[in-house]
Parts: structure tokens; C-alpha cells; sequence
């Protein structure tokens, strides 16, 4: 019984992109998304921000319990 590899050619062209991406960038994720930020930019694309907890407010951003439930539970079951 021999074992087959498996391969997709698709999947073998995105690790190579990734590959010429991270050489390019110096693996630096950072500079990697300015430049896909300014590219979509050019391109006339809006970018959103995710609001960050600062954003918030610091807000307590648990769920809100609804009526009759306990709320969130520690490890040991407690309510928090």
C-alpha cells in the first residue's frame, strides 16, 4: 500500500505568494499592511477600523445577562 500525497495547485500558488510576500516585506506583517492598506486606498476602497477598547471607552463589554439568567461563570461555576 503506498501513501498519496495530497496536493491542490491552488493551495501550492498561496503558499507561494505568501513565500515572495514575506521575502518582499522582510517578514514584516507591519509594512506588509500599510502597503495593502494604501493599495485598497488607491483603489478607492473604504477601510474600517474595528473600534478598539479605548475606542469604547474602556466599557465593561461582557454581555449584559438577560432576565433569569446568571450571568457569566467563573472556572469553578461562581458567578463573576
Amino acid at each position: 500500500m503506498t501513501n498519496t500525497v495530497w496536493s491542490d495547485p491552488i493551495v501550492t500558488e498561496l503558499h507561494a505568494i505568501r513565500e515572495r510576500l514575506a521575502e518582499r516585506f522582510h517578514n514584516d506583517l507591519a509594512a506588509y499592511s500599510e502597503t495593502a492598506d494604501a493599495h485598497c486606498r488607491a483603489l478607492g476602497f473604504h477601510i474600517v477600523q474595528s473600534p478598539t477598547e479605548k475606542d469604547r471607552g474602556g466599557a465593561d463589554v461582557r454581555p449584559v445577562p438577560k432576565p433569569g439568567d446568571q450571568g457569566p461563570r467563573d472556572a469553578n461555576g461562581t458567578s463573576a
